[in-house]
């Protein structure tokens, strides 16, 4: 590389649009809480609770990143993968080694009916951590001058269900309480509707478009998938993402093969699936869309040897060729571990093989 890895993410920020004249595939990466805990050996409970520790120990993990990959590292907020779901009511559970999760809130079938009733009453943005992250979000405006958006993504149907009920229960209830789960699908998508729309209100956000995250709909048959949460999450995608341009980002780390039929038929247009298929494979029967990925971030990124990252970085790029169909990136986050050496290889790679836009 003839500069520095600086230079290399501000080349990277434009390259981000696809939709622009661009000179190289662009990366994503993205660093979460429990990368930051495992580099920093930080106290979990303490970076998920307090905001003047959770804001410095990301400052003092940018110095580190900026050092090691030239990355900065801003001041957002953080609370794990649970803040969705947590507008159901479900109780906290801080872990010593671990982010935060949620305790299920039914534990019967027959709670569903009440349950539903309930939330129907409920305002989400006053429920869960919401309102805790609103408040991190003004103290961040305040004092950082960063103006976070939110309501731009959202756990998908399956996953909070799964948080709601516990993943075993849900799987479970598809079989034996179907009209029940029913009830509670569109328990989700009437409170999703309310939810986003507060939070695009409260922060601002107008432009058309929506992430939808759901590790557990890999887990579905084509069958269960359609049979309960497909109408349910592309009438989401209608509402939040009715142009013709607009964002449809699909997120599931398993197998999701199975369901390319389904995710054509949402008009999903950017996905981050499978870490155990290859670029080819989702470009073949999707050929529409960009592919987020397609790194494995535990058997590559975190337990590879940077030529192996390489290796994967150049195939990834080579099948999606020039047709701006990549962002290069794992598929999932950046696991706990995962080494710089790794990491600057991606970047040293992307750098190598990614100018192939003329």
């Amino acid at each position: 590389m003839s500069y520095g890895l600086e230079r290399f993410w501000e080349i990277n920020q434009e390259c981000l649009d696809l939709r622009g004249k661009i000179p190289r595939v662009p990366v994503r990466l993205h660093f979460d809480g429990d990368w930051i805990c495992d580099l920093l050996k930080l106290d979990p409970v303490r970076y998920y609770t307090d905001f003047t520790y959770q804001q410095e120990s990301r400052l003092r993990c940018n110095v580190i990143t900026r050092k090691e990959l030239g990355y900065t590292l801003y001041p957002a907020v953080d609370f794990g993968v649970i803040m969705d779901a947590s507008v159901y009511g479900g109780e906290v559970n801080y872990h010593k080694k671990a982010a935060p999760t949620l305790e299920p809130v039914i534990t019967e079938p027959g709670q569903i009916k009440d349950f539903v009733a309930r939330m129907a009453k409920k305002e989400p943005l006053a429920g869960g951590l919401v309102p805790k992250y609103l408040e991190w979000r003004e103290k961040i405006k305040s004092k950082y001058g960063i103006a976070l958006p939110a309501g731009e993504g959202m756990k998908g149907c399956a996953a909070v269900l799964g948080q709601l009920c516990g993943v075993t229960n849900l799987l479970t209830w598809l079989h034996t309480n179907p009209e029940e789960i029913r009830a509670l699908v569109e328990c989700w998508f009437d409170t999703s509707v309310r939810y986003l729309r507060g939070l695009r209100e409260a922060t601002g956000v107008k432009s058309g478009g929506l992430s939808l995250a759901s590790d557990l709909t890999g887990l579905l048959s084509p069958q269960l998938y359609r049979g309960f949460f497909f109408e349910a999450e592309k009438t989401l995608f209608t509402l939040f993402a009715p142009g013709e341009k607009d964002r449809r980002y699909y997120h599931a780390d398993y197998h999701m093969s199975h369901h390319f039929d389904s995710l054509r038929e949402l008009g999903v247009n950017q996905v981050n699936i499978d870490p155990y298929i290859m670029a080819a494979q989702i470009l073949e029967s999707l050929p529409a869309v960009v592919v987020h990925g397609q790194v494995p971030p535990a058997t590559v990124l975190l337990h590879g040897s940077p030529a192996e990252v390489e290796a994967c970085v150049r195939r990834d790029i080579s099948q999606a060729g020039p047709g701006k169909r990549l962002i290069l990136t794992t598929v999932g986050g950046v696991n706990p571990g995962t080494s710089f050496a790794n990491l600057r290889a991606l970047c040293f790679a992307v750098e190598k093989y990614g100018y192939i836009y003329g």
